[in-house]
């Protein structure tokens, strides 16, 4: 029996063995496994190498030893306990008669002649790579080598694969496998060393010794060496060489093996990957930047492998592989780079004759049902805006004589087609095929955006004009077709281009979150509020359970907000736990809940133990209530459970889940409180509140609103739906959701919900759809940050420009009318009161998935080339959301998609090491019509990746960086993205971010961040007079800034900036009294300042700031109170805030008539001890003081409650508690019981 026919039986059986027997010891399976795949690599070794008799005995005791346990094992009458005894004996039998043996004899197998000279000899190779392959992966799996040891192994893993891949690639080229090991003299020392290293690190613990041996064989066939290095060159050329001469031979036998060659240009990629991550700081910039492309070039070559192209392109590419391989491997000895440069041109020329030879675009109508048809009308608004600013010199050269009059020809014909378009929306409904041509239109709109921006890019071919004339006939045959089918044949005369959007002119600030809305929930929440108070004094868990949409976490919020509840438990925590749950992420979010001020930070490097612990010693003897909400199964609590100590202290759990045999598992003895449906008259009255009834409105629509309302069967998320749409509707409309409501018999089901839903998104306007929609790109159950939401919504294209408001008003705009509709819900306010961020409902998360699919919006990938490819071809996605799996699954998958437009990573995604991260970004690249790019979820190191350079379309560029030192240098071809608008760094650490000069060029950038531990951007100061200003850029953050004179001059480049963060710190001539102006009065569009110091006592600071500022943020100064009297004049202050001893000194007098429109004031850690306020003119518009820190602070002063204030929170101020409980019964005593006050006792020792 052949070896691998042996072994392979022996795993086959193993695995029969424990699907037959599960309760099988599955470690004893694994390790003998793992032995019998060691076996065979020592079998094939042997029989290729071994002479003499020793070497006979072993392998044939091999051979006789696995088919004597193979015919046992196959035995119909086995028990488990022989099964185990057998598997037991043959382990022990291998690891005492066969290893000691192995590791001899390969010993003795790497001294003797290793010379084969028969035909096989290359196809035994790459048989022995392969089961060392496994071998290595099995020592990776079975031994702990710790995160940053296993990398050593990994390398000489990519090696041995660099090896095979050489050798099968050669092979395939024409090179004759004897004259191959005729050269190839080191591999069979190599393989032999690899194998008795591989079988020696399977039990020996001197790590020290064995990363020697790593290190020992990686140079082994390393290409570093001359000798070595000449032999993979030598072989590289004579394949070169080959391919030149017989092209029809190599092109037939390319054919067959275009997997041999993409594997190569991996391994290429890898030996590519190595130089730059190791020698980078040896080579100069433009060295660095010739090798990055040439990685991204290979990656362009691995693509256009996959494809059918022609036996000219197949020839030229095989050539070109070779040659590539030639010039990595000669990078190895260090040859010299200026020999070199000359080589790298030559390279970039045939790649470009390879790019011109992949073929063209072609015009091939492409079914609309692959296109997203959210919203047509307002694509073809910004597809002809986009035409109009496409100039002749933009365009391809070939075209450029030509391409004004045939682009303004297409850009008249779109308006035309738009108008067409209109005529067919508002008679959709007639028969099919009036949405046929809807179709058409929308396919050939797409198709036209794709060309346009590739003519953009330089991509288009030199049939582009032939391609354009295409395009605009098929326009042509479309309208011809639609005046036939629609009713005036043709677009009425005077039809113009008109806004498929209607928005409102001011932006409104909700102050009513319906999702609180609280009807007929009273009597419910006292009883849930009595089972949390009272009963035993041992841990309890009170359930609420109820169908989807029923008002379960709305009743558990509202009792978590009772004041009574507060109190009794001053520890207290929220968790949303949901049906896709992580439990380490459900221990931070418990973790930093109870204590906000460290959320994250302080326990992000900690594992699930760690935090479990944690979690368990924080409410160690405490009365404490942790409330679980939206739970599936047992499972979770099954993993947070053992967090939760119980001290008899009468602590809580407070569960709601839709399951009610899920609480019952939870708790069996506990019966849970069945949530129930809203009365009719509840439902009316939930019905009434969420609607602004004008003023005469008919009796007979008040009944039918009743009606209506009773249709919606109890259920407040349903109710909340209907009300969202009967108020963007006139009073005489509401028939038709009444009708819709009873023809369609809506239940009291998820499926009814659902249907609920259907008609709300229905009612939506054209413009308002994708927005909704957009919010499917987000994990559910994830608050969105509106300011990030807004950014994509603009980039994305789905925010029109209007003449009185900017794109960010017009898109919070949008969101707010969501809100409005009950579609989305508010998370949290910013202290401006406006709205910070949002969530959806998890019904409406569902509803938001499913019709993402149906209106080809947007597609989710779980990992690599786990996508629903059943609607869509991978080439042809639009946009793609990436919700988990590996970097490298994505990286080396087959998803090739050269029409993506927007590509956002909301997961964070396992990763092996850096490589990973740059592939990713390698094949991105191809992608190059990408417009929106967030891949915060993957980290980018060590160096900016320049392969950002050839995306020219983005407009939201948003990454993570790692890096050793203290500084990252943006390369100057971040200029070449002149349609960036958003650009955010996230960083780990403290960071200087070095822009280059060519940031002055990007004139469309609006929003510049930095997110991170004291990360920060430095723009250039040279010859600041002669660049252009930022005119756009409306958010910079965080940004240093020097005492060095040049200050006002780089402000002045941001002329229309609205929100300003940055670092002050001294300049190395900057001493004791500089006198820079915070924020000059000519930044007249400033609304938010936030200004930290890096260095304390900046004396000589001159405070001037436009009067139209309206929250602003001073840290770490140390100036003396008096200097805020130049703050509380300021006409439009609304925030303040005022942090780590911004001033200093005993007292803080305030002065008459100060902070008039001041709304919210956090002051933390300062040292003061005297506020002192003498009149209730004062801070008269005062609703939230937030003390932090502060000590030493006696008392809040008296009239600080005599304002409007509403709520006071405090963290580590014990002298100044007393004085706050006075002012709370104060204001208990006048019958203010929405005041509120919360003391914070994770913070404060004895309250």
């Amino acid at each position: 029996m052949a070896i691998d026919n042996c072994v392979q039986t022996g795993l086959d059986l193993l695995d029969s063995m424990y699907s037959r027997f599960p309760e099988l010891e599955s470690s004893q399976l694994g390790d003998l496994k793992v032995l019998l795949r060691f076996l065979r690599t020592f079998y094939m070794c042997g029989k290729k190498w071994g002479k003499g008799h020793r070497c006979e005995s072993i392998l044939l005791r091999i051979e006789e030893t696995i088919r004597e346990h193979a015919q046992k094992f196959q035995s119909p009458d086995l028990l488990l306990d022989h099964v185990q005894k057998w598997v037991s004996e043959f382990l022990n039998y291998i690891r005492q008669s066969f290893l000691p043996e192995m590791e001899q004899l390969y010993r003795i197998f790497s001294q003797t002649s290793l010379s084969s000279p028969h035909q096989e000899v290359v196809v035994q190779m790459v048989d022995i790579i392969d089961s060392l392959f496994q071998n290595f992966r099995d020592l990776l799996q079975n031994r702990d080598f710790g995160t940053d040891s296993t990398g050593p192994i990994e390398d000489l893993e990519e090696y041995v694969r660099f090896l095979k891949n050489f050798i099968l690639f050669a092979t395939s080229r024409g090179i004759e496998p004897r004259k191959m090991e005729d050269q190839l003299t080191h591999i069979p020392g190599f393989l032999l060393n690899a194998a008795r290293f591989t079988l020696m690190s399977l039990s020996n613990d001197d790590y020290r010794k064995m990363w020697h041996n790593v290190y020992q064989l990686t140079e082994m066939i390393k290409p570093v060496e001359p000798h070595v290095c000449g032999i993979y060159v030598g072989i590289l050329q004579e394949a070169w060489a080959m391919s030149e001469s017989s092209s029809r031979h190599l092109t037939l036998e390319s054919r067959r093996s275009t997997k041999v060659e993409e594997d190569f240009v991996d391994s290429l990629q890898f030996l590519l990957w190595q130089l730059l991550f190791f020698f980078s700081s040896s080579y100069s910039d433009v060295f660095n930047h010739q090798l990055q492309k040439l990685y991204e070039q290979l990656t362009f070559l691995k693509t256009i492998l996959r494809e059918n192209f022609s036996e000219e392109t197949q020839v030229h590419t095989g050539a070109l592989i070779c040659e590539v391989g030639a010039l990595i491997c000669n990078l190895f000895p260090k040859e010299n780079e200026g020999g070199l440069v000359e080589k790298f041109t030559e390279l970039e020329e045939k790649f470009k004759l390879i790019r011109a030879e992949q073929g063209s675009l072609k015009f091939q109508p492409i079914p609309a049902s692959i296109f997203p048809r959210t919203n047509v009308l307002g694509f073809i608004d910004s597809l002809t805006e986009k035409i109009a600013s496409v100039s002749p010199h933009k365009a391809d050269s070939s075209i450029a004589p030509l391409a004004k009059n045939t682009l303004q020809t297409l850009y008249d014909d779109l308006v035309l087609l738009r108008s067409f378009l209109l005529h067919l929306l508002e008679q959709h409904h007639q028969n099919g095929q009036l949405q046929a041509l809807q179709s058409r239109i929308t396919a050939i709109a797409y198709e036209t955006e794709f060309f346009l921006d590739s003519l953009v890019h330089g991509d288009a071919p030199q049939r582009s004009v032939m391609l354009l004339n295409s395009i605009t006939e098929e326009i042509k045959i479309i309208m011809a077709e639609a005046s036939l089918s629609i009713h005036n044949r043709r677009p009425a005369a005077g039809i113009t281009k008109t806004s498929s959007r209607t928005m409102p002119l001011t932006n409104k600030i909700p102050v009513y979150n319906a999702y609180e809305s609280v009807v007929g929930m009273e009597d419910e929440a006292r009883h849930v509020i009595a089972r949390l108070l009272r009963g035993t004094k041992m841990l309890d868990v009170v359930s609420i359970v109820g169908m989807a949409g029923l008002g379960k976490t709305t009743l558990a919020k509202k009792v978590y907000r009772y004041i009574s509840i507060r109190y009794h438990f001053p520890v207290h925590s929220w968790c949303l736990v949901s049906q896709v749950y992580n439990r380490r992420a459900l221990l931070l979010q418990i973790l930093g809940d109870l204590d906000e001020l460290e959320a994250g930070n302080r326990h992000s490097d900690m594992n699930e133990q760690q935090l479990s612990l944690k979690l368990y010693s924080c409410l160690k003897g405490k009365r404490y209530l942790i409330v679980l909400d939206d739970v599936w199964d047992i499972a979770a609590w099954n993993s947070l459970g053992g967090s939760f100590p119980n001290d008899a202290n009468g602590s809580r759990i407070l569960l709601t889940s839709r399951s009610e045999s899920v609480a019952l598992q939870v708790k069996a003895d506990s019966e849970p409180h069945r949530l129930r449906s809203l009365t009719d008259d509840e439902s009316w009255e939930l019905l009434r509140m969420n609607l602004v009834l004008e003023e005469g409105c008919p009796t007979e629509q008040i009944e039918r609103l009743k009606t209506i309302a009773s249709y919606c069967k109890g259920l407040p998320l349903m109710i909340l739906a209907v009300a969202g749409t009967l108020s963007n509707m006139n009073w005489n409309t509401w028939e038709e959701v009444e009708e819709s409501l009873k023809v369609g018999g809506f239940s009291s089901t998820t499926q009814g919900l659902m249907d609920t839903l259907e008609l709300s998104y229905n009612h939506l306007p054209d413009y308002l759809k994708p927005c909704f929609l957009y919010l499917g790109t987000f994990k559910e159950h994830q608050e969105v940050h509106v300011r990030e939401l807004i950014r994509l919504l603009i980039a994305e294209g789905f925010v029109e420009t209007g003449e009185r408001k900017s794109l960010e008003d017009t898109a919070e705009s949008y969101l707010l009318d969501l809100i409005d509709r009950n579609l989305v819900m508010v998370a949290k306010r910013g202290s401006r009161n406006r709205v910070k961020s949002c969530i959806l409902h998890d019904l409406l998360y569902d509803f938001c998935k499913v019709k993402c699919k149906e209106e080809q919006f947007l597609h989710i990938s779980h990992g690599g080339d786990k996508l629903d490819t059943s609607s869509i071809e991978p080439s042809m996605l639009y946009r793609l959301c990436v919700e988990g799996g590996r970097v490298e699954e994505f990286a080396e998958s087959r998803l090739i998609c050269p029409r993506l437009r927007s590509f956002l990573v909301v997961a964070d995604l396992e990763r092996r090491n850096e490589r990973d991260g740059y592939n990713l970004w390698s094949k991105l690249v191809q992608s190059r019509l990408l417009r929106v790019l967030d891949v915060r979820r993957i980290t980018t190191g060590p160096f900016f990746p320049r392969v950002i350079e050839s995306l020219v379309h983005l407009r939201y560029l948003a990454l993570s960086v790692v890096i050793e030192g203290t500084k990252l240098t943006v390369p100057s071809t971040i200029g070449t993205l002149s349609y960036l608008m958003t650009f955010v760094v996230q960083a780990s650490r403290p960071l200087c971010i070095l822009l280059p000069d060519t940031v002055w060029n990007m004139e469309k950038l609006r929003h510049l961040c930095v997110i991170g531990a004291s990360a920060r951007w430095v723009f250039p100061k040279v010859n600041l007079e002669d660049t252009p200003s930022l005119h756009n850029l409306e958010t910079l953050s965080m940004v240093e800034f020097s005492c060095d004179g040049t200050i006002e001059k780089l402000m002045k480049k941001f002329p229309n900036i609205r929100r300003l963060k940055y670092n002050l710190v001294r300049a190395g001539a900057c001493i004791g009294h500089c006198c820079p102006i915070l924020a000059p009065d000519f930044m007249s569009h400033l609304e938010s300042l936030t200004i930290h110091s890096y260095h304390r006592g900046f004396h000589g600071l001159h405070f001037q700031f436009p009067m139209n500022l309206k929250k602003l943020v001073l840290k770490t100064f140390q100036l003396p109170w008096s200097k805020i009297s130049a703050i509380d004049r300021l006409p439009n202050l609304e925030v303040l805030k005022l942090l780590d001893n911004a001033f200093t000194g005993e007292i803080w007098a305030v002065d008459e008539v100060a902070f008039p429109r001041l709304r919210f004031l956090k002051l933390a850690d300062l040292d003061f001890a005297v506020w002192r306020i003498d009149s209730e003119d004062n801070f008269p518009c005062l609703e939230e003081l937030v003390l932090e820190g502060c000590p030493h602070l006696e008392e809040v002063p008296y009239y600080i409650a005599e304002c409007s204030l509403q709520k006071i929170e405090v963290y580590d101020c014990e002298s100044a508690v007393g004085s706050i409980r006075q002012l709370e019964e104060l204001q208990r005593e006048i019958g203010n019981e929405d005041f509120e006050v919360l003391l914070h006792p994770s913070r404060l020792k004895d309250i």
